[in-house]
Formats: structure tokens, C-alpha cells, sequence
């Protein structure tokens, strides 16, 4: 069967990024839009099958998440196993190279316009992208099982909160798959260094309100 990738989420972290272009725009509701009901909280499963991922590295992801979601007004809760309705991310070393993505790519969502929805991250992207020492060697095979990550407590955070923005942004491209991607805030379609790490980044408006009408059921019918 051949993967079908709608996103892929590429660092830029040799992009230099302007402070006014990295901050969101204020959040503030659309003219003409319908008011959003509350909705149900999103449900996503982490998967981190190698072992990755310090207890530490992996709390301030979970954090980075649901502060993005919560800035936007949308519940998301981490649950401890699979089930309907529940969106799988999973964790790998390098993503796999039989699926053609570029190697500075961190995440990617499969299934967004149809099938089983699936979020995919890679570590020695995220590695890159941040200028961490790397976990294992580049060229190892992506199913080779490092081992768990032992970061100073500083470089723990930044991983996490890291891959928690990558997270996020392809959780709105799985949720909400008609959003396009913004100039600024998390839903760019690169995000620098300062963007992975830097307090306070989020969505833009935009980005927000596609997320609040589809997360409410009221996201725009899919054309093409």
C-alpha cells in the first residue's frame, strides 16, 4: 500500500526569521464566521517506541501541546492508550527513507483527506534542526533502537517543547485539514530555531479559527 503524505513539516533552522514575522497575530475572531460551540477535547496517543525521549523531554512535549491548543481555545488531553477517535503520534529515530521525505523534515501526518490518521516525528531532525549532539550516528538505520536521550535539564526543554510545536502543527493539519499554512506562528510552513524554542509562539488567528471550526465540527466541506 503507498503512503499517502499530506504534510511535511521541514525545519528552518539555517532560515533567518525576523521577530515580527515569527510572533502569532493576535487571536481574534474572523468577521462574517459562525460563533464556534465548545467542543470535545482532542485525544492523541504518544508513541515512543525506541525509547527516546527523557521522562523530562517528554513532559515539557505533552506541556508545549496543550498550551498551544489551550492559547487557542481547543481541549486536547494525552491518553495512555489507543482507541476510536484518539489521533496516534509516533516518535522515530530518522523518519523512514522509503517514504521519500526530505531529511530536515521533523514531522509528517498521513491520512489527513482520508483513512487512518497518523502523526510521524523524527528525533535526529529535531536534532538538527536545534544543533543538539545527535542520539545516534547519521546513516544507522531508522529501526536501529538507540538509547534514551541524556540531556542537560536546558537541552531537555528545548527538545521537548520542540517537537511538541511540530506536534502541534501537524495536529492541525490532521484535524483540520483545509487550514493553509500562515506567515507566522506555528502553522508556518517552516519553522526557524527561534520558532521551536522561543516563549510564546502559537497560532495566528487564521490558524486558530480553522482549528476551532473543525475541532467544533463545523470546519468548511473539503473540495478537490
Amino acid at each position: 500500500m503507498r503512503l499517502r503524505f499530506q504534510s511535511v513539516l521541514l525545519s528552518g533552522a539555517l532560515l533567518a526569521t525576523s521577530s515580527a514575522a515569527a510572533s502569532p497575530g493576535p487571536l481574534v475572531p474572523a468577521a462574517g464566521l459562525p460563533a464556534v460551540p465548545r467542543s470535545e477535547p482532542l485525544r492523541v496517543r504518544f508513541y515512543d517506541p525506541y525509547r527516546l525521549l527523557s521522562p523530562e523531554a517528554h513532559t515539557w512535549l505533552e506541556k508545549e501541546v496543550v498550551r498551544a491548543f489551550g492559547a487557542s481555545e481547543i481541549g486536547l488531553t494525552f491518553v495512555g492508550r489507543g482507541g476510536p477517535g484518539v489521533i496516534p503520534a509516533t516518535l522515530y529515530p530518522e523518519l523512514p527513507d522509503r517514504w521519500d521525505v526530505a531529511p530536515e523534515a521533523i514531522g509528517v501526518a498521513i491520512g489527513v483527506h482520508g483513512g487512518p490518521r497518523s502523526i510521524f516525528l523524527s528525533l535526529g531532525a529535531a536534532e538538527r534542526a536545534l544543533g543538539l549532539p545527535l542520539a545516534r550516528r547519521q546513516g544507522a538505520p531508522a529501526t536501529a533502537k538507540p538509547s534514551r536521550r541524556r540531556l542537560p535539564g536546558s537541552q531537555s526543554r528545548r527538545l521537548g517543547v520542540a517537537l511538541g510545536r511540530v506536534l502541534a502543527h501537524e495536529l492541525v493539519h490532521t484535524v483540520a485539514p483545509e487550514c493553509p499554512h500562515t506567515k507566522n506562528g506555528l502553522m508556518a510552513k517552516r519553522l526557524s530555531r527561534r520558532m521551536l524554542t522561543a516563549p510564546g509562539i502559537g497560532f495566528d488567528a487564521l490558524a486558530t479559527r480553522h482549528l476551532q471550526l473543525a475541532a467544533s465540527g463545523m470546519g468548511a466541506p473539503e473540495t478537490g
